[in-house]
């Protein structure tokens, strides 16, 4: 497997909403499209540099501190640096197969069969 292939394997597809905020407040909707275990890709209509220090707030789960690594096309690859769980992914992977259309705690049962 290439370095390619492994990054591509440890991402999970998601649909979230969220709002990013920028050391001078200004705040961008954006959705988050993808999650790994360093970051996650995100969609905003706003061009943002790379090293810009953002707050991802995720209504479902809080805010996390990320930095802009790559950005492109509308889409930027947000390192997340600190927030209530730094591991994102356990929340994607809650939700099963698919795209995760919200956050769901890993414990939950995303089909509400417990």
């Amino acid at each position: 497997m290439t370095g390619d292939d492994k990054r591509r394997d440890d991402r999970l597809p998601v649909l979230w909403h969220g709002t990013l905020v920028d050391e001078n407040d200004n705040s961008y909707p954006c959705e988050i499209r993808d999650i790994s275990h360093a970051g996650t890709l995100v969609s905003c209509e706003t061009e943002l540099p790379l090293g810009t220090e953002l707050i991802l707030t995720i209504e479902e789960l809080g805010e996390f501190a990320g930095i802009v690594k790559w950005q492109g096309s509308q889409q930027l690859g947000l390192m997340i640096l600190a927030g209530p769980d730094l591991v994102l992914k356990k929340f994607a992977e809650g939700a099963g197969a698919g795209i995760s259309k919200k956050p769901v705690e890993p414990g939950d049962d995303p089909l509400g069969q417990n």
